[in-house]
């Protein structure tokens, strides 16, 4: 069996319309990425995998993407662990969910194991697009800058209060 099983024992939650204070948001990020990096068994398999999380939760989620937004921190710590950025096309990102305590279980799987066959007869039914090119790899024509329009020095008429008031003085040394 070409498979590694571990168990990160973190609550996750739907960030997306979550309305909280960014360094509390910050805290939780940093707590799901550090208990993944300490259970982290370790790797040392072929670049080709297929990686499942499955949040295990007293409730459910949307499983099209309030999911996968609620496991970001463990995908980015499980592709930083893996030496891979978690857009990489080496690597397929797999959900699930599950009923129970909370709990969030990775399973990385390569080679003839089931769940990486699986993935990969389904990707034969219905292939993943094929990954982006970066942007920076065409340069930008710059842009042309448009000639500055000169002020203009005619007086606005006087509104509101302003236009009320009978000032003492006026320029140019007249009285009212």
């Amino acid at each position: 069996m070409s498979c590694i099983r571990f168990e990160v024992p973190v609550e996750t939650v739907n960030t997306s319309n979550r309305r909280e204070h960014h360094m509390q948001r910050h805290k939780r990020s940093k707590g799901q990425r550090d208990a993944t990096h300490l259970l982290w068994p370790g790797w040392s398999g072929p670049a080709l995998l297929v990686v499942r999380l499955t949040r295990v939760s007293p409730g459910t989620l949307d499983s099209g993407d309030n999911l996968p937004i609620s496991m970001k921190s463990i995908r980015d710590e499980v592709a930083r662990q893996l030496r891979l950025d978690d857009a990489s096309p080496l690597v397929r990102w797999v959900y699930a969910q599950a009923q129970g305590e909370s709990s969030v279980l990775v399973e990385l799987s390569w080679g003839d194991d089931a769940l990486a066959a699986a993935v990969r007869a389904q990707d034969a039914l219905a292939p993943p697009p094929p990954p982006v090119p970066p942007e920076s790899a065409a340069p930008r024509a710059p842009r042309e800058r448009k000639p500055k329009a000169e002020k203009k020095t005619t007086a606005r008429p006087l509104r509101g209060l302003a236009a009320l008031a009978t000032p003492s003085f006026t320029p140019g040394g007249k009285k009212p």
